[in-house]
């Protein structure tokens, strides 16, 4: 195709990419470098003083600590409920039934992240939530747990509604990996005397490689950057217990307006989403298609 063709066909989705992404970063960057801005205008160049303060804040290491193992943990929880679902779907024998049963993990994923923590957060009420009200009448409990008052439970409270939300999306990549597992592969082994767990650990685990890599790296990218879920049921608390960095974000840019220090932590967000992503596309990714 000629060059000039290719140009003005890619121009337009070019032009797209730098307005909507990489201009907004690259400004982003720019701003991190000043102090507060005012009235429009540039604040005073301070060089690297935001990150210098922001690597020496006790507070943003323990967010970031605590993002890592929001972020991991929603990824873990996502991936291994999606797969057993998905693995159980696929064990249903009439084709109508597993449309209808993908369709009902698909109705979680259409809940808006913003419902999906107030809903949760109404259910883990620790005095008149249902989860307790249900464990009281089943006998399982006789004082109401504080889900959302502890910081342990807290942390894996939202922890565990983060990958609830983001579990259909795992599940149907999945799935669709699963289908796409010739079945002679799968008779071949049974010939051979391979067990069900045998099956699954040389036949199926390889071919889903790929689905489990891709479902794995998007989902973390949003749980890394999450917002919505945390907000919804404990605005970060109790304390600093369930401050993600993107709540530090917000608390500093819209509620304290140190848009210079707030541009820092944006750009800590963007280069570790970045960061994270290339190697796992460049490393892992080529790992998949070597093996």
């Amino acid at each position: 195709m000629n060059d000039h063709i290719k140009a003005v066909l890619l121009g337009p989705g070019l032009l797209t990419l730098f307005l909507v992404f990489i201009y907004p970063v690259v400004y982003m960057f720019y701003q991190s470098f000043f102090t507060d801005i005012t009235s429009g205008f540039d604040g005073e160049f301070v060089g690297l003083q935001n990150y210098a303060e922001l690597f020496q804040s006790g507070r943003f290491i323990g967010n970031f600590i605590t993002t890592l193992q929001y972020s991991f943990g929603s990824v873990i929880f996502a991936t291994l409920a999606g797969l057993g679902i998905a693995l159980a779907i696929q064990q249903v024998e009439s084709d109508r039934l597993q449309d209808i049963y993908v369709s009902l993990v698909m109705a979680a994923w259409s809940i808006p992240l913003a419902t999906a923590g107030l809903m949760w957060r109404w259910i883990l009420q620790g005095q008149t939530g249902v989860l307790n009200t249900v464990l009281q009448d089943l006998g399982l409990i006789t004082t109401n747990i504080p889900w959302l008052a502890d910081s342990t439970l807290a942390l894996m409270a939202v922890t565990f509604v983060d990958g609830w939300v983001r579990m259909p999306f795992a599940m149907i990549i999945i799935y669709a990996g699963l289908q796409a597992i010739p079945q002679h592969m799968y008779d071949a082994v049974k010939v051979d005397g391979a067990t069900t767990l045998e099956a699954f650990r040389h036949v199926t685990l390889p071919y889903l490689r790929p689905s489990l890599f891709v479902a794995i790296l998007i989902n973390w990218m949003f749980a890394w950057r999450a917002f919505d879920i945390v907000f919804g049921m404990t605005n970060g608390g109790p304390g600093t217990a369930t401050e993600v960095l993107s709540i530090t974000l917000y608390r500093q840019g819209m509620e304290l307006f140190r848009f210079g220090y707030t541009n820092a932590i944006a750009v800590v967000l963007v280069l570790v989403t970045m960061i994270v992503g290339a190697f796992y596309v460049k490393v892992i990714l080529q790992r998949v298609d070597e093996a």
